[in-house]
C-alpha cells in the first residue's frame, strides 16, 4: 500500500469520525432540547397540578359553605315554621277572644235594651203634655195598665189576638186629652232612643184599638230621639206622629 493510499484511507476515516462527532453534538443537542422540553412539560404539569389542587381546595370550600348554607335555611325555615305555629295560635287566641267580646256585647246589648226602654218611657211621660200639645190637644191623664185592662175587658176582643191585646195593655203611653170643643181624645205613644217601624206599627195598632173601645178619635204617636230611615214616609204621612226627643228629655235626674 502506499503511501498516497494510506494518506487517503486517513483522510476518510478521520471525515468520518469528524462527521460522527457532528451527528453526536447534533444528537446531544437535540438530547439537550427534549430534556429541556420535558422540564418544561414537568414544569407545566406541576404548576397545572398545583392549580388543579387550588380548584379542588376552592370545590371543597364551596361545598363547606353550601353545606353550612343549606344548614343554615333549614334553621331559617324550621324558625319560620314555628313563628307560623306562634301566629297561627295568635290567631285562634285572638278569634277566641273576638267571639268572647261579641258574646259580651250581645250580653250587654241585651241588658242594656230594656234599660233603655224604660229610660225612653219615663222620658216620655215626662213629657206627655207636648205630645199632647204637637196634636193640639190638651193633656188630662196617662191611663195605667189597670185602665187600659178594664177598657179592654169592657169591648169584644174575641176576634183580637192575645198578643196584641198583650201590647195594647202595656203600651208605653196611652194619654187621655181633650180638643178645644172638649172632645175626649186618645193617645197611643211608643218611646224609644231611635223609633223604628216595630214602633209605629204598635202605636198605629194601638190607636184603632183605642178607637174602637172608646169610640173616641185615636192617635199614633212616637216619642224618640232619632228615627230609622224606613219610617220616615209614615211620619210624613201623618200616620204617625213623631214627638222628637231631646238630649235634656233624656237625662237621668
Amino acid at each position: 500500500m502506499t503511501v498516497s493510499n494510506v494518506n487517503s484511507e486517513t483522510n476518510q476515516h478521520l471525515d468520518r469520525l469528524e462527521a460522527g462527532q457532528e451527528e453526536l453534538r447534533t444528537g446531544q443537542e437535540e438530547l439537550r432540547a427534549t430534556v429541556s422540553r420535558l422540564e418544561a412539560g414537568q414544569e407545566e404539569l406541576r404548576a397545572g397540578q398545583e392549580e388543579l389542587r387550588t380548584t379542588v381546595s376552592k370545590l371543597e370550600a364551596g361545598q363547606e359553605e353550601l353545606r353550612a348554607g343549606q344548614e343554615e335555611l333549614r334553621a331559617g325555615q324550621e324558625e319560620l315554621r314555628t313563628t307560623v305555629s306562634k301566629l297561627e295560635a295568635g290567631q285562634e287566641e285572638l278569634r277566641a277572644t273576638v267571639v268572647k267580646i261579641d258574646r259580651n256585647l250581645a250580653a250587654l246589648r241585651d241588658d242594656i235594651g230594656p234599660l233603655k226602654a224604660a229610660h225612653a218611657r219615663n222620658s216620655t211621660l215626662r213629657v206627655s203634655y207636648r205630645i199632647c200639645e204637637d196634636l193640639g190637644l190638651e193633656e188630662i191623664r196617662v191611663l195605667d195598665r189597670r185602665d187600659l185592662r178594664e177598657m179592654i175587658n169592657h169591648a169584644g176582643t174575641s176576634d183580637i189576638p192575645r198578643n196584641h191585646r198583650r201590647s195594647f195593655i202595656e203600651a208605653d203611653a196611652v194619654i187621655e186629652a181633650s180638643d178645644e170643643a172638649g172632645a175626649i181624645h186618645y193617645v197611643a205613644v211608643e218611646a224609644s232612643f231611635t223609633a223604628d217601624e216595630r214602633d209605629t206599627d204598635r202605636a198605629a195598632r194601638n190607636a184603632d184599638y183605642l178607637a174602637r173601645f172608646t169610640g173616641k178619635s185615636g192617635h199614633a204617636a212616637i216619642a224618640a230621639l232619632r228615627v230609622d230611615d224606613r219610617i220616615a214616609e209614615v211620619i210624613a204621612s201623618g200616620q204617625v206622629r213623631w214627638c222628637r226627643l231631646d238630649e235634656e228629655d233624656l237625662q237621668i235626674d
